[in-house]
C-alpha cells in the first residue's frame, strides 16, 4: 500500500489561521552521554549552556519536548528540528526543544538493531529525568516522543518523582508494548505523572506491524498500531488518555516528519497538548 502524504493545505490552514507569535527553538544532543544544548540562531544551531536556557526560559509559555526515533544521525536530527521549528513557529507561544539520542542505524540484522535501541531508549531517559528536574516549578511542558522515542518519553515519566510540572503526553507511532501502560507493568506509573495523554494509532504503519516479532512469535502488538490496553488501568487515568486515528492522514509510512505533521494538521489537539490553550 502506498503511503498518504499529509494534506499540506491542513497545515498550512493552520498556520495561516494561529496567532502569529514567533517561538525560539533549541537541540539537545545526549551522544556525548549528558545533555549538550544548542539555540537555533538564523539558520544554525550554535551552542549553548543550562545557564542559558533557564536564563532565557518562559515559564508562561509552554515547552514542547520532541524526541525522535531510531535510526536518525544526529545530522538528520537537527534538520529535522529546523524543520519542524519552521512549521510550529507561527502556531502560538512556546519554546521547542528537540531531543536527540544516539539511535544511528547499528549495521547486521534489523530485529537485533531494534532491540539494542529499544533497550536504550529506556536506557536514555535519565538524561531527560535530569533535565526536567532543572526546569521551574510549575511550568508546562508537552513531551512528544515518536516510535522508539515514546518509550523515552514514558521511561522518563515513569521514574520522575518530583510531579512538580505541568506534563501533557503526546505518543506518536509508539514503539512500546500496548499493555505497558497497565498499572504493575513497564510504565505503569506514567498516567499518574501526565495530566493527559494524546496517542496517535495507525494499524497501516509498515513499520509497527512488525514490533511484535521483537520478542519472537506472538509478541506484544505496539500502542502506535493497536493502541493503550486500557484493562486494569483505573478508571482516573484512563480519562486522561485520548486516542486518535490518524491512519487516513499517514498511510503506511513509519516517518518522523509525517507524524510531527500530523499532529499539527490536528489544530485543536495541537493547541491543548502541546501549546497548553484549551
Amino acid at each position: 500500500m502506498k503511503s498518504a502524504t499529509i494534506p499540506i493545505v491542513l497545515v498550512l490552514l493552520f498556520v495561516s489561521t494561529a496567532p502569529l507569535v514567533a517561538a525560539d527553538a533549541w537541540f539537545a544532543d545526549t551522544r556525548p552521554g549528558m545533555v549538550a544544548l544548542s539555540r537555533l540562531a538564523t539558520n544554525s544551531w550554535e551552542m549553548s549552556t543550562d545557564q542559558e536556557f533557564l536564563e532565557t526560559f518562559d515559564p508562561a509559555v509552554s515547552l514542547v519536548i520532541v524526541i525522535h526515533g531510531n535510526w536518525m544521525s544526529l545530522p538528520e536530527a537537527k534538520y529535522y528540528g529546523k524543520m519542524f521549528h519552521k512549521m510550529s513557529q507561527n502556531t502560538g507561544p512556546h519554546r521547542l526543544l528537540v531531543w536527540s539520542w544516539p539511535a544511528e542505524k547499528i549495521n547486521g540484522r534489523v530485529r537485533r538493531d531494534a532491540q539494542i535501541k529499544a533497550a536504550r531508549a529506556d536506557a536514555q531517559a535519565e538524561h531527560l529525568i535530569g533535565f526536567l528536574r532543572l526546569l521551574p516549578a510549575d511550568c508546562k511542558v508537552s513531551l512528544v516522543g515518536f516510535s522508539f522515542g515514546a518509550k523515552l518519553v514514558c521511561n522518563a515519566l515513569q521514574h520522575y518523582e518530583d510531579h512538580s510540572l505541568q506534563i501533557r503526553t503526546v505518543l506518536l507511532a509508539a514503539g512500546m508494548d500496548r499493555e505497558s501502560l497497565q498499572p504493575g507493568r513497564q510504565y505503569g506509573h506514567t498516567l499518574l505523572t501526565s495530566e493527559k495523554m494524546l496517542v496517535h494509532i495507525n494499524q497501516l504503519d509498515s513499520k509497527l506491524r512488525f514490533y511484535s516479532l521483537l520478542y519472537g512469535c506472538g509478541g506484544p502488538e505496539a500502542v502506535g498500531k493497536e493502541g493503550v490496553n486500557r484493562y486494569g488501568i483505573p478508571a482516573e487515568s484512563r480519562a486522561k488518555i485520548k486516542s486518535v486515528d490518524v491512519s487516513r492522514l499517514i498511510g503506511a509510512e513509519h516517518g518522523f516528519m509525517n507524524s510531527l505533521k500530523a499532529f499539527l494538521a490536528c489544530r485543536d489537539d495541537f493547541r491543548y497538548y502541546a501549546l497548553f490553550l484549551d
